[in-house]
């Protein structure tokens, strides 16, 4: 099943700069594959950006250096796309992540306003951050909703949990196996959970699960396991 998205984290600066990892030297043009491979180890991910008199030019992978000669610089490789992919270090980490995500990197440069190079926004510290979601790790009921994609209203549903007197502290949301429908996974402040589902009866929403004690939360804590593993593929 495919993770749609992930709301609701802890902290409230969620932006890049916060999770920067500094503790690497950008590759220069005049490096050799032998000095690109030994510092990709140092640094443990997949690729480094390359620069050019402080411009990003490049990235090098671990993947595409095999079978290269150690003493080959890397000026002489081939440009890792058309677009150097960079990240803004004001960007929101959930932005990061997808950007990662799609150009199927585990690692990318982070640039400030002035294009200067900060370091290395890595999946890894992102996913560490998010693990600390209240909607993880706190205590609550979870409530478990299918719809019609096309239905799904965030407003509605903390409408309706408020109005019963609880409080949502988080959504997670997943493609159903039916096209066109989602599963919306609701944390709640509270393991009381009658006033909650005899509203959303009400209301025609279709609860397929439902937990609401503390050793059942194995369901959400599977799902975001689901999560990590999409975003860190």
């Amino acid at each position: 099943m495919r993770i749609a998205s992930f709301f609701y984290v802890k902290f409230v600066e969620m932006i890049v700069e916060k999770f920067v990892y500094n503790e690497v030297e950008p590759l220069q043009i005049h490096n050799t594959v032998t000095e690109a491979i030994d510092s990709i180890r140092k640094c443990d991910t997949d690729c480094l950006p390359v620069f050019k008199s402080g411009t990003l030019v490049n990235y090098v992978c671990s993947k595409n250096l095999k079978g290269k000669e150690g003493s080959e610089l890397l000026s002489s490789l081939d440009s890792y796309s058309a677009v150097i992919p960079y990240i803004r270090s004001s960007r929101h980490i959930l932005n990061a992540l997808s950007y990662l995500k799609s150009v199927e990197m585990h690692s990318m440069a982070v640039l400030d306003d002035n294009n200067e190079f900060m370091g290395l926004v890595r999946t890894r510290d992102l996913v560490k951050a998010l693990s600390q979601s209240l909607t993880i790790r706190s205590g609550g009921a979870i409530i478990v909703v299918k719809m019609k994609t096309r239905d799904y209203s965030l407003a509605d549903l903390t409408r309706i949990v408020e109005y019963s007197d609880a409080k949502l502290l988080g959504i997670l949301t997943f493609d159903a196996e039916t096209e066109g429908e989602i599963e919306v996974h609701l944390k709640l402040n509270t393991n009381t959970l009658k006033n909650v589902l005899a509203t959303m009866e009400r209301f025609d929403y279709q609860v397929i699960q439902y937990f609401n004690r503390e050793d059942r939360s194995e369901d959400l804590n599977e799902r975001y396991e689901n999560l990590m593993n999409y975003i860190d593929l």
